[in-house]
């Protein structure tokens, strides 16, 4: 257990580190809020720099989830600082402070390991392109991890996996499957062709799903709802695949039809 000194000022070089990373100016770490993704980067064996804690949690009698979260991160070692509520509210993302935040390393994974992994286990990567909310970035990983995708990629002009907010949206999941990001649209095809997957995307107008079997590894591109897909892209894809919909429903939600879609192929 690696316990220090209390933080007390807002100059603090951690607070002002985690404040850096929230803003996306140092892409090299990752903020974790909160006990759920605090814990599940730990047992995911994610190297963890330190953990901030609310320092009131050493005087309450009852056990809570950011306090199992705590003793976690100190039987691995890691170290732990005591921190006023108020201070801790000035380096996480929430509106509502949590109780408990850590910066870590953040998992770098390149496309081409992915995508080479991918189709040794004739798995599903699903791939991002332009999806802006963190939430649904968040949602669409979790669908990915529980739905049985092998792996989720996130083209260049979306938001990053590693928003703190996506993060929150995955809860924890983020680390459970491979995740790479930053690829160029323009490069997709031609990472896929090497590789050796398939490219496929959703259209309305594309087959229908329940007439579509995967006897391959695939690469899915999701757009942006309203969005659509990006135009670099165009012409690239050997299967368009669509959900039909009902009711004059145009488009479901991003991460709606990630579900469906990914229950399905997987």
């Amino acid at each position: 257990m690696i316990d220090e000194t209390e933080i007390q000022s807002e100059q603090n070089a951690k607070l002002k580190r985690l404040r850096a990373i929230r803003a996306g100016k140092e892409r090299d770490f990752v903020l974790l809020e909160g006990a759920r993704v605090v814990a599940d980067a730990i047992q995911a064996g994610i190297k963890l720099s330190w953990v901030l804690y609310d320092a009131e949690m050493e005087a309450e009698e009852q056990s809570c989830v950011s306090r199992e979260a705590l003793k976690l991160a100190q039987e691995k070692e890691i170290q732990c600082l005591p921190c006023t509520p108020k201070l801790l509210a000035l380096g996480g993302d929430l509106k509502t402070a949590s109780r408990i935040l850590g910066c870590a390393e953040r998992p770098q994974m390149a496309a081409e390991d992915l995508l080479q992994q991918a189709k040794a286990a004739n798995g599903l990567v699903v791939v991002s392109a332009g999806i802006q909310d963190p939430g649904n970035a968040g949602a669409l990983i979790r669908c990915a991890a529980g739905l049985g995708a092998f792996g989720v990629l996130f083209l260049k002009g979306g938001v990053s996996p590693w928003h703190p907010r996506a993060l929150r949206g995955a809860s924890g999941t983020t680390f459970r499957l491979p995740v790479a990001e930053s690829v160029v649209a323009a490069d997709l095809k031609a990472l896929c062709q090497e590789a050796g997957l398939a490219l496929w995307a959703t259209s309305t107008e594309g087959e229908a799903l329940h007439q579509v079997r995967r006897d391959q590894a695939v690469a899915l591109v999701l757009g942006e709802e309203g969005g659509g897909l990006p135009a670099e892209l165009d012409g690239c894809f050997d299967k368009m695949v669509g959900i039909p919909l009902q009711r004059d429903v145009e488009s479901l939600n991003v991460a709606t039809a990630a579900a469906l879609l990914i229950h399905a192929l997987s």
